[in-house]
């Protein structure tokens, strides 16, 4: 079987990475530790901006040294963040945590795809991306709806430490199940050999530069994502402001991974049925009318219009990465993905500070007000601004 074993792996390590059962309750106890929103918006920030000052260079690495190694670095960082949260009690312990996970996201950025891309392209399976990243996507969110359902359970029964070390455990396997990958050499070599990081930085840059539509779709998932950030970071206090028991958290926190999975795994049939414009317009649009909703219902209706984000971003990151991926040559597709991954932490930093101070002034439901109307200002943009590049858009 060779490199297409990675396959089988990434999807193991998928699972054991999304079984956390500290998510569920995660907002909660940073809340009884101390943590008001604002903190959280600043450690969020602190985490941007390590990714972004990290992300280049270690998309450098992982196409330079393998990518094997960065995988092997992250989860050996997450474990360490684990169990620094597990005893914090103040913001810099809480900060401290999240700068090592930035360093250890920035480590993985682009590393996860691009071997799962060139184990299949070994075995002349590339065409099947959308369709493993969806799978793999999938068994993630199976993983955290195991981790939400037992999550909410045992927190109700037992102190929310306890969900911590369960999540440790969890991390810890995903790094034993790495170990076993196998990188895959570069299979198209640069005709000159490239060795700095301006090198990296300008040939990765000019796979933007050369097709501007894939810098269009790659910042169109930006934003969404970093909408979507803050509502998969919030949606307990959601809950708590509606007055919902937290026995059911881990109900809600389930439904949201359930609801993901149909996306993540039908994208791949979507892309030949309808372009990638249209596809985007409608889940930009459909994101503005449901953070409104949250705001405006301000009850348990409000969670109707959280799921449907839930269930149509589904659609957006298998897409945006497969389009990227197809574009991209073997020896820097790492560093194109953290470029992308770049704008997302740039993105996602500024809406995070508008999303914080609104939420802090008035409410965490007029926060998501906030965002309806970011994606109404994108989607202006994006209408404009991308309307000649759309018509030399090719379904692949």
């Amino acid at each position: 079987m060779g490199y297409l074993s990675n396959v089988k792996k990434l999807y193991i390590i998928s699972f054991f990475h999304s079984l956390i059962p500290a998510y569920v309750i995660e907002r909660l106890f940073w809340d009884q530790r101390g943590m008001t929103v604002q903190m959280i918006i600043y450690v969020e920030i602190i985490y941007a901006l390590t990714v972004t000052f990290l992300e280049i260079p270690s998309g450098i690495l992982s196409d330079k040294f393998g990518r094997k190694r960065m995988i092997l670095a992250f989860y050996a960082l997450a474990t360490i963040e684990l169990t620094i949260l597990l005893f914090a009690h103040s913001f810099w312990h809480f900060a401290t945590a999240v700068f090592l996970a930035g360093v250890g996201k920035a480590l993985a950025s682009g590393s996860r795809n691009a071997l799962l891309y060139d184990s299949l392209l070994s075995g002349g399976k590339q065409g099947d991306f959308e369709k493993h990243w969806g799978r793999m996507s999938a068994i993630g969110f199976t993983g955290s709806m195991i981790a939400a359902l037992s999550g909410g359970v045992l927190a109700n029964f037992f102190n929310f430490e306890f969900n911590y070390i369960l999540s440790v455990l969890s991390k810890c396997f995903a790094l034993i199940c790495a170990l076993s990958l196998i990188d895959v050499p570069i299979l198209k070599k640069p005709e000159k050999e490239m060795s700095g990081v301006v090198q990296y930085t300008k040939k990765a840059w000019s796979v933007f530069k050369s097709q501007p539509i894939v810098l269009i779709y790659c910042l169109t998932g930006a934003v969404l994502g970093a909408c979507l950030i803050y509502l998969d970071e919030f949606w307990q206090l959601i809950l708590d402001g509606i007055g919902v028991p937290i026995i059911f958290f881990g109900i809600v926190g389930a439904a949201i991974s359930i609801i993901g999975i149909p996306g993540k795994v039908l994208a791949y049939k979507l892309k030949g049925r309808f372009k990638y414009k249209h596809i985007l317009t409608c889940i930009i649009c459909v994101c503005i009318v449901c953070y409104a909703s949250i705001f405006f219902f301000n009850s348990l209706l409000s969670l109707v219009p959280m799921m449907v984000v839930f269930l149509v971003m589904g659609i957006v990151d298998p897409l945006i990465m497969g389009y990227l991926h197809h574009r991209t040559e073997s020896h820097i597709r790492a560093t194109v993905e953290s470029f992308s991954s770049l704008g997302l932490r740039f993105v996602s930093a500024g809406i995070g500070l508008l999303f914080g101070y609104i939420s802090t002034t008035h409410s965490i439901f007029a926060g998501f007000l906030g965002l309806s109307a970011v994606c109404l200002l994108y989607f202006v943009l994006y209408s404009i601004f991308g309307k000649s590049y759309f018509r030399k858009d090719e379904i692949t």
